[in-house]
C-alpha cells in the first residue's frame, strides 16, 4: 500500500507548475514565520526542496534575516544518515548524493541543539505520521530528537492513512496552505 500511495502523491505533486509550487510555498512560509514556535526558536533545521516539494528557500532567507541558526541536513548515503550542519549563506549549498542541495563546507551541530525541524514528505496522515521516499533517513534522525517536529506539505498531501510502521516517527505539527495543524 505504501508504494501505491507514494507513487500516487509523487505524481500529483509533479503535476504542479513551478508557479503553483512558488505560490503555495509562499502561503505556507507566511504561516510559519508568524507562528510562535518559529518566533521562539533559535536553531531551525530545514530541507532543500526536491521534485516540487514545498520550497523552503524563502524560509531559509527569513531564518537568516532573523539571526537564527540555519541548519540543513547533509546526507551520508553509505550509512543512510543525515548530519545536521549550520549554513550561513544559501549559496553554500551544492548538489549532494541524490542531486539535492546540501551543505558543502559545513559545521556540524548536535541535534540536541536544534529547536525546530521542518520535514518534507510524500504524504502525511491526520495523526502526523509521514510517508517519505522509503529509505528511512528522517525516521532514523528523528528517533531520539527532542525538539519540535513539523511536517510541511501541500493540502492534498494530507491523507487518512499512510500505513505507518513501528519505526515511523510522528510529527508534532503539520503546516500546509490551510494553516497549522497541531497533532
Amino acid at each position: 500500500m505504501k508504494n501505491i500511495l507514494r507513487k500516487k502523491y509523487i505524481n500529483i505533486r509533479n503535476e504542479l507548475s513551478k508557479e503553483e509550487v512558488i505560490k503555495r510555498s509562499i502561503v505556507i512560509t507566511k504561516h510559519i514565520i508568524n507562528w510562535d514556535k518559529f518566533l521562539n526558536s533559535n536553531s531551525i533545521m530545514i530541507y532543500s526542496a526536491f521534485r516540487n516539494e514545498v520550497e523552503t528557500s524563502f524560509l531559509a532567507e527569513e531564518i537568516l534575516k532573523e539571526g537564527k541558526v540555519l541548519i540543513y541536513p547533509k546526507t551520508i548515503k553509505s550509512q543512510f544518515k543525515l548530519i545536521p550542519c549550520i549554513v550561513n549563506k544559501i549559496d553554500e549549498l551544492t548538489k549532494g548524493e541524490y542531486g539535492i542541495l546540501e551543505p558543502n563546507q559545513f559545521e556540524v551541530i548536535d541535534k540536541k541543539q536544534i529547536d525546530l525541524i521542518f520535514i518534507p514528505g510524500v504524504a502525511f496522515d491526520k495523526n502526523g505520521y509521514r510517508l517519505g521516499y522509503g529509505a528511512g533517513y528522517y525516521d532514523r534522525f528523528l528517533e531520539d530528537f527532542k525538539g519540535i517536529k513539523v511536517g510541511i506539505c501541500y493540502d492534498f498531501q494530507i491523507v487518512d492513512d499512510v500505513y505507518k510502521d513501528e519505526h515511523d516517527i510522528k510529527m508534532d505539527y503539520l503546516i500546509c496552505e490551510e494553516g497549522i495543524l497541531k497533532l
